[in-house]
């Protein structure tokens, strides 16, 4: 329903003589016998006639409570929708950096811890790989980089992802995972001096040490 009080300038809560005295004021002016604007005229005169009649008056009022009424509770429902989107975003955020602390970067250092020694594992063993204290020392090395990727992977399935860095947990599982396997690979190889083992183990550490360099990029492009 129109707002015959904002027509006549007026606020809601105004008297019948403040009514009366602006609808004569403004009649006076708008009429269309002294060139006045003849829309503009019948508005006033919808105007009197409402606020003048105490039943049209009081629908009219009644109408503006509600709106006013709604309105309120529209715009509270609006600020409580935002902090509720706020608060969602904080937890979201916050569920992020807690899983970066508690999961990626603890099993990120373990891959590095395999995957850096390898080559002088390597280098070693290769002064003479029959020799057995050399491929003791080699088979240490994998035992112990096992016993690491085991815990990566348990860590790892303690916690679940934040669905909006999922990509970064698929590289993460990839990348631990991609290095069990080359464990695997190098310990065929100490099993039987098969230089393809050894070959494919060291191919599957190259593949995991690129995934962990595109997921340290894209871990570091994470907005909060």
């Amino acid at each position: 329903m129109k707002n015959f009080y904002k027509e006549l300038g007026l606020k809601k809560n105004a008297s019948r003589d403040e009514i009366k005295s602006a609808y004569r004021l403004l009649a006076k002016k708008y009429h269309p016998d002294t060139g006045g604007d003849n829309e503009k005229f019948l508005a006033l005169q919808l105007a009197w006639e409402t606020l003048n009649d105490p039943q049209k008056k009081a629908i009219l009022d009644k109408s503006l409570f509600n709106n006013e009424k709604y309105a309120v509770s529209k715009n509270e429902n609006w600020s409580s929708e935002l902090k509720n989107k706020k608060n969602n975003s904080t937890n979201k955020d916050q569920d992020i950096k807690n899983w970066i602390k508690t999961i990626y970067s603890p099993i990120n250092r373990v891959i590095s811890q395999v995957i850096k020694p390898l080559n002088d594992e390597i280098k070693k063993l290769s002064a003479d790989p029959y020799d057995d204290e050399l491929m003791d020392e080699f088979s240490s090395y994998l035992n112990e980089s096992r016993k690491k990727i085991e815990k990566a992977s348990s860590l790892f399935k303690s916690q679940a992802v934040p669905s909006s860095i999922s990509s970064i947990g698929l590289d993460l599982y990839h990348c631990f995972s991609q290095v069990q396997d080359a464990i695997d690979e190098l310990d065929r190889y100490t099993q039987g001096y098969v230089d393809d083992y050894l070959f494919d183990g060291k191919q599957m550490m190259k593949e995991a040490k690129r995934i962990q360099s595109k997921m340290n990029i894209d871990k570091r492009n994470i907005s909060f």
